[in-house]
């Protein structure tokens, strides 16, 4: 990522609200313990799978993936990688079309409550919970914390309910962070800019350096 991207170990980095320090930290990688947890499971030989993704959406994204498939290679999990233009990428994704697949989430609230209710709440349609779920990943006990997060008025007791809803989605690798992107915005010497979160561009908020 040329100095843009933050390991990750979480679904946002910490200290945004709802994270814990504990998943503030990526785990060292082992090849062999992942090999013995591999045959453990049935697959000492491994297995085959597809990784989606789309070539163009996110920065990097095709290499990124190419990247991972290289990493599960190591303990024995061939992965074929199948990059396409963005919008077949997500027809296909939300077709159910890949094993597994490389997408990014933005949270707009700035706050654990967002990706977690949109990628790994048990997917709801009707209620409007899980619309990104195309994991099909599904924890009761999580979905309650977060369902009770979301009626808590009062910041200490959300931001725990969060922090313990999060930690179990990361203890089940129901999902698998990979990388906080870093935004870059570039100007004249003479020129500022506050850069933003949400990684949106306003004129308005440009200045000028005398």
């Amino acid at each position: 990522m040329d100095g843009v991207g933050l390991p990750a170990a979480n679904l946002l980095p910490y200290p945004a609200f709802g994270t814990s320090e504990k998943y503030s930290k990526v785990a060292p990688a082992d090849a062999e313990k992942a090999k013995k947890l591999l045959a453990d499971a049935g697959y000492a030989d491994g297995f085959t799978l597809s990784l989606g993704s789309p070539d163009g959406r996110y920065t990097n994204d095709k290499r990124i993936a190419q990247v991972v498939a290289s990493m599960w290679a190591r303990i024995g999990v061939k992965t074929n990688v199948e990059t396409m233009a963005p919008p077949v990428f997500f027809k296909q994704r939300n077709a159910y079309a890949f094993s597994t697949y490389l997408a990014g989430w933005s949270a707009s609230s700035g706050e654990m409550l967002n990706p977690l209710t949109s990628l790994v709440v048990t997917k709801n349609p009707e209620a409007g919970v899980g619309t990104t779920n195309w994991s099909k990943y599904s924890n009761p006990d999580m979905d309650k914390l977060v369902m009770e997060a979301s009626k808590t008025l009062d910041d200490d007791k959300r931001s725990k309910m969060l922090q313990d809803a999060s930690a179990m989605a990361m203890e089940d690798y129901g999902i698998l962070p990979i990388q906080f992107e870093l935004s870059v915005w570039a100007m004249k010497k003479d020129m500022r800019y506050e850069g933003r979160v949400d990684q949106m561009t306003l004129a308005q908020d440009m200045k000028l350096v005398k």
